[in-house]
């Protein structure tokens, strides 16, 4: 099992090496996934991905550096906020069913 940093999303690591040029690295740790955010995607457990990406993307939203995200992505900032929320969100659950924290139907 290959689970690893080298599993992200392109637009992610791409927003996560533009904010450590930028000096801004503790915003890669607000959004880092930590067993808080294994915890939540078990007890989503039931639900169907697309639910669960909903919701883990809500949740990362007020989380990103809207400027950052906005010049990354290429879109205005509502849409890159929330292009890469849900891209941070698939992500987490990649990373769960990886890690075995829950298992794929």
């Amino acid at each position: 099992m290959a689970t690893s940093i080298n599993n992200i999303d392109e637009l992610v690591r791409a927003y996560f090496r533009r904010l450590e040029e930028l000096g801004l690295g503790e915003w890669v740790d607000k959004v880092f996934p930590t067993s808080e955010t294994f915890a939540k995607i078990l007890a989503m457990s039931g639900m169907s991905a697309e639910e669960v990406v909903e919701q883990l993307a809500r949740g990362v939203v007020d989380k990103i550096q809207v400027g950052v995200a906005e010049e990354v992505v290429g879109a205005p900032r509502e849409v890159a906020v929330w292009l890469l929320a849900r891209r941070l969100a698939m992500w987490y659950l990649q990373l769960a069913v990886e890690l075995g924290v829950v298992r794929e139907r």
